[in-house]
């Protein structure tokens, strides 16, 4: 009977995942990226109190025009605390290059919105960070965009920022503690599931075959039919082979679970570089698994100034 239960709940997981994959199927036809960023949910911090992060949602029927539309819309979203209205509207819109954080060769393209607030004109300049979009099954598009925006009235210092989709050792350790909580930490939320109901599943595939062995064992003990003995033998010798496939399918399950929480790519995020000491330059690193032969796996560490 515990044999039958677990094999249900087994079979359950593996229906909700299909489950689960047929409805997003169904939701969006198409996506810029498999996993929907990280700075949709919680926008970066920055590194200059001049400077706010802003998402600007936007629905459009073509994406072509969709960068232009959230331009226009980014008035709607600016921080209470500038007093800027949101029904106020942008006259002009105005494209430029400049360097990029004082690092020289790098330009950055900044947009300065020109519009009027309480009556007075006033320029406001952005930058896009990264953006994000996704079809849905009417033929819409919905449409995210991250922007660094400048204070009015200050100097615009925007912060030199990256796009990437590995997290180091943040998804390692936590997998090492609970199987899939890596996964969730990057994004990835059926992985992750699926790692932790899988767990829970062996787990408890483990417990149940030990205590029925255990229950066969004792048997053995308390009859004297020779019969009813070789009949508990044989038993024993069953669930001893169910338990020990059990925890090898659940150590297999945990060093997948830790390879991937390191090596598969996650969520986009936005890392905001630290500034340095030396004229404004940044200095970043980066922890990622490599494989310099193609065939070995190694570890590789970069250190950018």
């Amino acid at each position: 009977m515990k044999i039958l239960v677990l094999k249900i709940v087994v079979l359950l997981i593996c229906a909700f995942s299909v489950s689960c994959g047929e409805c997003i199927a169904q939701k969006y036809i198409q996506t810029s990226d498999k996993i929907v960023p990280s700075w949709i949910n919680k926008q970066p911090s920055s590194r200059n109190t001049s400077i706010q992060y802003v998402l600007v949602p936007v629905n459009t029927t073509n994406l072509t025009s969709a960068s232009t539309l959230a331009l226009n819309e980014l008035v709607r979203f600016l921080p209470r605390d500038w007093n800027i209205s949101s029904v106020e509207e942008i006259n002009q819109i105005h494209r430029s290059r400049r360097d990029a954080s004082g690092l020289s060769g790098t330009k950055d393209e900044v947009y300065t919105l020109e519009l009027r607030a309480e009556g007075a004109p006033i320029d406001i300049e952005c930058k896009m960070v990264d953006n994000y979009w996704r079809q849905l099954a009417n033929g819409n598009y919905q449409a995210y965009y991250l922007y660094q925006v400048a204070a009015p009235g200050s100097i615009a210092d925007f912060d030199e920022t990256s796009v990437t989709t590995k997290y180091g050792a943040r998804g390692l350790w936590r997998s090492a503690i609970v199987p899939g909580w890596g996964q969730f930490h990057k994004g990835s939320y059926l992985k992750g599931g699926l790692i932790l109901g899988g767990t829970a599943a062996l787990i408890g595939g483990v417990v149940a075959t030990e205590t029925i062995k255990t229950d066969y064992a004792r048997r053995i003990g308390e009859t004297h039919d020779a019969d009813y003995k070789r009949l508990y033998a044989k038993r024993v010798d069953q669930f001893s082979t169910a338990r020990n496939i059990c925890l090898g399918a659940l150590g297999a399950l945990y060093v997948y679970n830790l390879i991937d929480a390191i090596a598969a790519p996650g969520a986009r995020r936005v890392v905001v570089k630290e500034k340095g000491s030396s004229g404004g330059r940044y200095a970043s690193y980066s922890f990622y698994p490599t494989s310099p032969d193609g065939m070995s796996v190694a570890m590789a560490f970069n250190l950018t100034f």
